[in-house]
């Protein structure tokens, strides 16, 4: 017999109201109250991410390994809870170098990282990378060489409105860290090896 309790009843439309609120896409698409419609959410999600993934190495004529569980299942864990496009597009590059048969990828860390940041602090950590870094060819390769560049966090905050909690998340995951300051009340940032091979680990070359 199933007992119904109002005042629980009132709670959960109040909670439901809540999140309705405060998420995109609605409630009722993405079914975070129905099991069923949340795992067919996060398999389109999979879905997208796998595709990308596929078509890439198809184009790049890239053979594939098997990958052990430990580094596969937390990928696909990620992956399927991502709806941003350009973030699919890292997890993507991310599951296409980690299967890539002469992939050096060995760890969950990038899997980590790239599961807790948002689109917005992807897109202030891309512009750091971005002047942190030299692109070169050599007898038609072409690498990326990380540069000891160092920015004044006075300078990015005009990047940013939220450059100081951005900041703190990126150097909480360790890809870029606080630099010595030539002066007083001058704090600097400048890109870690963590942050160079996490952008290179989810980057299509």
């Amino acid at each position: 017999m199933e007992i119904k309790i109002p005042v629980l009843d009132t709670l959960a439309e109040a909670a439901k109201g809540f999140i309705q609120k405060v998420i995109t896409p609605p409630l009722e698409e993405v079914g975070l109250m129905a099991a069923d419609t949340v795992r067919l959410w996060r398999f389109k999600n999979q879905i997208r991410v796998v595709t990308k993934t596929e078509e890439y190495l198809k184009s790049k004529n890239i053979k594939t390994k098997k990958v052990s569980l430990k580094v596969m299942a937390p990928l696909l864990e990620g992956a399927a809870m991502e709806e941003e496009e350009s973030l699919q597009e890292k997890w993507a590059a991310l599951l296409a170098n980690t299967v890539s048969e002469n992939s050096q990828i060995h760890t969950v860390i990038y899997s980590f990282i790239l599961s807790q940041i948002t689109k917005e602090e992807a897109e202030f950590f891309d512009f750091i990378f971005k002047h942190s870094t030299d692109t070169q060819s050599n007898n038609g390769i072409t690498f990326t060489i990380k540069k000891n560049t160092i920015f004044n966090i006075q300078n990015l905050r005009t990047i940013n409105e939220n450059s100081d909690v951005i900041l703190d998340n990126l150097i909480r995951l360790g890809i870029v860290k606080i630099s010595q300051a030539s002066t007083m009340n001058q704090e600097r940032i400048t890109l870690t090896d963590l942050g160079f091979h996490f952008m290179g680990a989810c980057k299509f070359h």
